[in-house]
């Protein structure tokens, strides 16, 4: 007889009431175990019955700041009494801000460093990002313009809808403020659409986020206002006055406490803090819970728990039939601690969770934007993507078909038609469509201002008096990668997209350096594998071009990712050679002034894949240390241009394969066009995708060299001049593609 089905060996109903005490993850696992068992736990039923009985005592999560290694940068779970921690999901946002308690398992998060909010439930490791929350609409982009935004999350009973809901304020010219709600269930368009009724006159604080209780959401007013609350269900607005506070320097936050509406001031100036409990809501009458001193505590729980940021996380009993009541207290540095509210007399802190003690990483002080807040163990889904919404209507996938062909500033324009059409211009499966169509379509911009990402179009030159900088050759700009650029002036460097008019700011915190702005030190590629950019970072700690000795350091990131010290390249690069990034690889000349002598000139090649370096062989023209050369891609491949201005030529060559082998591609010959063309100031830009022409730049003529008939055709010229003054022309390819970089 062969063995009994586990499921005879017990009721159902007693098996799903065990299995309703277990983890979420463990749950998960015990699904895999047979359709029946699937089929029964993953029932609205059991997941209603798993909430509550799985979360009988009060759970904390966090996370590092930093860690070393990719399997320490987690969330973790810690529960009061244990020593042990839990781990939860990888931590893959940029400074993450837990900003809401939990909603049946679900918290909303703030991510810092590179923007955008989103939904998560720690303990499947879901998570569904909110869209256009990283650079909403209306925070600058168009008419009103409003300044501050505060999201709040909350779930409608009678509906059965999870909301998210945000409202712009501060407007420009003192435009009412305005609120949008956005459903996250239900098979409802995923986009934000105004909300039934619009707020009154006020200012919100996006550091104070809206606090779900009673069916309604409630924003606190900056300043002494009171509270705006919403409610989640027929999204109407009310008031609810504020607790008599001191002054103080730093603001009030609000947050749920025993179920009660909880305000609190932690200042971090006088070293106090006051906590306001609401204990009847329908009075409105306010109490005064505690107020702590950090002054009068002994030192050493001064000093570990000295943070920009205290917040009451929850309220537990201990004792005999729990006489004791307890706040729980988080800090900035994660550091968990209790004080008791009997007995009188002054507040002493017990440390409960030293977070440095149980996990790997950093735990800076984050200030406002802690990574720290109640856990609860949850089999709530998210439900499908935003993007998977978006695209579920044949009409919508029918328009992207359509719109993709446009230009991007069409596209833009189009956006503005319906909300529905926002959306769906904002995914990144339509960027992605409408990239590759656009692929070889490209034009020339001028650079206006480098440092506010300030472009025009070389049409608006040839009718308006031109923009010429000084010394416009101290501003180096890479080619195209994928709808991005990357441009360096002096020590700064930025990544653009001239036609959507993105500009961010690139940081490397690195050691002292001999060299800051050479040509070669940072460089732009992409990696198929994972879908983003590459950036490569080097640094001369030491030069010495009399003794050869050199020391370089290499940063590697992508943009999505953090900056990564790798080992450096095997030569040193060239200090006044741009990088150039083809087919998978970004490339740099070898310097000849450093390092050991070779015979033959060479280069040193990055794989944004395997994140590796090689070295291969240069064409032999290169080979002088006195010769000016530079690196490009032309017809899809990556090529040298070696001036030599004897003989006022150029000789560009091409890599007939990625193991070094070159071949002489064409000679320009430039004596009968000049002095307006040289070989001591003319530079190889790019190479027409449509009738393979070459442009060449002077910085005060731009013209089209054509290799089969040897012309050469001036598109736009300002002259002779005097000093330094010229323009600088960056080839831009028509994109959508607008990144937002993780600020380490």
């Amino acid at each position: 007889m062969g063995p009994r089905h586990p499921r005879s060996l017990c009721p159902d109903d007693v098996v799903t009431e065990i299995l309703a005490y277990l983890p979420a993850k463990s749950v998960g696992r015990l699904r895999c175990v047979s359709r029946s068992w699937h089929a029964m736990l993953s029932t609205a039923l059991f997941v209603k019955l798993h909430l509550r009985r799985a979360n009988d005592k009060p759970k904390i999560f966090f996370s590092p700041t930093q860690s070393d290694s990719d399997k320490d940068y987690q969330f973790y779970a810690w529960q009061p009494g244990c020593a042990a921690v839990t781990k939860l999901m990888r931590n893959d946002f940029s400074r993450p801000a837990v900003l809401t308690r939990p909603l049946h398992g679900i918290v909303l998060l703030r991510c810092v460093g590179e923007g955008g909010y989103c939904i998560c439930n720690p303990s499947t490791g879901e998570v569904r990002p909110l869209p256009d929350s990283r650079a909403p609409l209306k925070l600058g982009s168009r008419p009103p313009f409003y300044f501050k935004v505060v999201y709040g999350f909350g779930y409608c009973w009678a509906s059965n809808e999870y909301k998210a809901v945000r409202i712009f304020s501060d407007e420009m010219d003192g435009a009412a403020p305005s609120c949008e709600v956005l459903v996250l269930n239900g098979g409802t368009p995923a986009y934000w659409r105004p909300a039934a009724s619009q707020p009154p006159m006020c200012v919100v604080e996006e550091e104070n986020t809206a606090v779900f209780l009673h069916g309604q959401l409630h924003f606190l007013y900056e300043g002494d206002g009171g509270i705006l609350t919403f409610d989640i269900g027929d999204e109407t607005f009310g008031w609810l006055p504020q607790p008599r506070c001191p002054p103080g320097k730093a603001p009030l936050r609000t947050t749920e406490l025993d179920g009660c509406l909880c305000v609190f001031r932690g200042d971090g100036y006088s070293r106090r803090c006051h906590v306001w409990l609401l204990p009847d809501y329908a009075a409105r009458r306010w109490e005064k819970l505690c107020c702590i001193n950090q002054t009068v505590w002994p030192e050493p729980e001064r000093m570990l728990l000295r943070s920009g940021w205290i917040a009451p996380l929850g309220i537990f009993y201990s004792g005999d039939n729990g006489s004791q009541k307890k706040i729980v207290f988080g800090t900035g540095t994660c550091v968990v601690f209790t004080v008791g509210l009997y007995g009188g007399g002054v507040l002493l802190p017990e440390i409960l969770f030293k977070p440095h003690q149980s996990v790997a990483g950093d735990f800076d002080d984050t200030y406002n934007y802690p990574a720290i807040g109640i856990f609860q163990e949850s089999l709530v889904t998210l439900g499908i993507s935003t993007e998977d919404t978006v695209f579920s209507s044949p009409v919508t996938k029918a328009w992207s078909d359509v719109l993709r062909w446009l230009p991007a500033r069409s596209v833009l324009q189009a956006s503005l038609v319906c909300r529905e059409w926002r959306a769906m211009v904002t995914t990144d499966r339509f960027i992605r469509s409408h990239t590759v169509v656009h692929a070889k379509s490209t034009r020339v911009m001028f650079v206006s201002d480098p440092l506010v990402g300030s472009f025009t179009d070389l049409e608006d030159h040839q009718i308006n008096q031109p923009h010429l900088l000084g010394n416009p050759g101290m501003f180096r700009c890479s080619q195209p990668c994928h709808g991005l650029i990357l441009g360096s002036r002096n020590n700064w460097d930025y990544l653009y997209n001239p036609t959507t008019g993105y500009r961010e700011g690139v940081y490397v915190e690195e050691a002292s350096r001999d060299d800051t702005s050479f040509a070669g030190r940072i460089a732009l590629g992409y990696d198929y594998e994972i879908d983003d950019h590459v950036m490569v970072s080097l640094a001369y700690e030491k030069m010495n071009m009399e003794t050869r000795y050199y020391n370089l350091h290499c940063h590697v990131r992508s943009l999505r990712g953090s900056w990564d010290l790798v080992h450096p390249p095997p030569r040193p690069v060239a200090i006044d050679v741009l990088p150039a990034y083809s087919n998978g690889k970004i490339y740099w000349v070898v310097e000849p002034k450093l390092g050991p002598c070779s015979a033959v000139s060479q280069l040193v090649a990055f794989n944004t894949w395997d994140r590796e370096f090689e070295v291969l062989q240069g064409p032999p023209c290169s080979h002088h240390a006195s010769r000016r050369v530079s690196i490009l891609e032309l017809y899809g491949a990556i090529c040298m241009a070696c001036y030599d201005e004897d003989k006022n030529a150029i000789d560009v060559w091409r890599m007939k394969d990625n193991e070094g082998a070159w071949c002489v591609e064409f000679r320009i010959e430039l004596e009968e066009f000049s002095p307006e063309y040289s070989s001591q100031r003319t530079t190889l830009l790019s190479s027409d995708p449509v009738d393979g022409r070459i442009l060449l730049n002077t910085g005060r003529s731009l013209g089209y060299y054509d290799p089969k008939t040897a012309t050469l055709e001036t598109i736009y010229t300002v002259g002779e001049g005097e000093g330094d003054f010229g323009f600088c022309p960056v080839i831009v390819q028509d994109s959508l593609v607008r990144p937002f970089m993780k600020q380490t």
